[in-house]
């Protein structure tokens, strides 16, 4: 499993996950009752990740499989910070397409918006686009948002904070756009709130803030039940978190390509070997039994800042 917190953005930090994991893994090796599950998110993806794994090994059939995924092909956006100035756009959008990336997401915040859209528009007039503003945009001003409704996006991500659905609602209702929601779904709590409030029709599910695969398989069922869409995120995990996150995009409600890139896209070396590879715009996953991937013990090797042994036999039950 992989623990992959993400400095500023994650709640948590690798000290709180560190520590969680810790506590959990020590009372499990002892044979001791272990402390209570609530923890950092994360973290729990992490350790939930490993024993799922365990699990999917041991009845020999891979772990997409077995949480009710229908297809081991996902198809892969990928997406353009905000670094990049307006002039570069086109020819990084030009090239991510040309690379076979399925959508292409932009992300904009107050400062940076309908004219980075714009530019990528009119360079590719017919792909999949989509923006994020990650919650940047005045709730007070939805029409602020309302903006994009002109560059036929397939949807436009987080545009308000978090907590204010009220300001999404509103923005349902003022554009044709999907508005689609990612850190306001934090569970299946936040997600029938955000159902109840229409403030969107479409959510991006990532595993690792969710706090493991079980949560995620719930948000996307009561989603999917409300006449949603869903896609799959990722927190720039390596091929190891990567592998969990893939397994959850191939669920039947996640209808739209994941920002779950190949390795190359954000690493020189994975910790997975091979690491994964984009054909014609997908991934696909192995058929191998668990998540079908093992770490590189010699990349992690070299890698590790720090390790921790809990014994040989972690003692998990079947």
């Amino acid at each position: 499993g992989e623990c992959s917190p993400v400095p500023g953005y994650s709640l948590e930090t690798l000290d709180d996950c560190r520590s969680w994991l810790t506590g959990r893994l020590s009372a499990l090796v002892a044979g001791s009752p272990p402390p209570p599950a609530a923890g950092p998110a994360t973290a729990r993806f992490a350790l939930e990740t490993a024993i799922a794994d365990l699990a999917a090994r041991r009845s020999g059939e891979p772990l997409w499989r077995t949480i009710g995924g229908v297809s081991g092909l996902v198809p892969v956006g990928a997406v353009i910070g905000l670094d990049p100035p307006v002039d570069r756009l086109p020819s990084l959008a030009l090239d991510l397409a040309a690379a076979g990336y399925r959508r292409i997401k932009l992300k904009v915040d107050r400062d940076r918006g309908p004219e980075r859209v714009a530019a990528v528009r009119r360079a590719l007039p017919e792909h999949d686009l989509a923006v994020d503003a990650n919650g940047t945009l005045d709730p007070t001003a939805p029409e602020s948002a309302a903006r994009f409704d002109s560059f036929d996006l397939s949807f436009v991500e987080q545009p308000f904070p978090a907590v204010d659905l009220d300001a999404h609602a509103r923005l349902t209702g003022l554009m044709e756009t999907p508005v689609c929601l990612d850190e306001s779904i934090d569970g299946v709590a936040a997600a029938a709130r955000a159902i109840d409030a229409g403030a969107a029709s479409v959510v991006n599910l990532k595993p690792a803030r969710l706090g493991g695969l079980q949560a995620t398989v719930a948000v996307h069922d009561l989603v999917l039940s409300a006449g949603w869409s869903a896609w799959c995120g990722g927190m720039l995990e390596s091929g190891i978190g990567k592998a969990a996150a893939l397994a959850a995009a191939t669920l039947p409600g996640m209808t739209r390509p994941a920002d779950l890139p190949p390795s190359a896209r954000h690493f020189d070396t994975d910790a997975i070997d091979p690491g994964w590879v984009m054909d014609d715009g997908m991934l696909r996953l192995p058929s191998r039994p668990g998540l079908g991937v093992d770490p590189d013990p010699e990349f992690l090797e070299r890698a590790a800042a720090a390790s921790t042994a809990f014994g040989d036999d972690v003692g998990l039950p079947a």
